[in-house]
């Protein structure tokens, strides 16, 4: 996992450049998982998308659709609390 959060990748723009009707877009058996566990486990599943993590504690998110971004909403222990989505 890395421990580097960047607050907001590009975006790939619309229409979206990338194939992502064959790939993943929701992971909600995440919930309860270790976020370096869920990280890893999403971009296999969609190369395409960039992880970014949202602490429960003080996080913000843009609300600019993006398809190539996937929110890692995260509690104290760093587990994901929240469905990741593609967006």
């Amino acid at each position: 996992m890395s421990n580097k959060r960047i607050p907001y990748p590009p975006c790939a723009g619309r229409p979206c450049p990338y194939n992502t009707g064959s790939y993943k877009t929701a992971w909600p058996e995440l919930v309860g998982h270790w976020g370096g566990d869920c990280e890893t486990r999403i971009k296999n599943e969609n190369p395409f998308v960039n992880v970014v993590y949202v602490p429960r504690n003080g996080g913000t998110i843009d609300t600019q659709y993006c398809c190539n971004r996937v929110y890692l909403f995260v509690d104290e222990a760093n587990n994901c609390y929240f469905t990741p989505t593609v967006g």
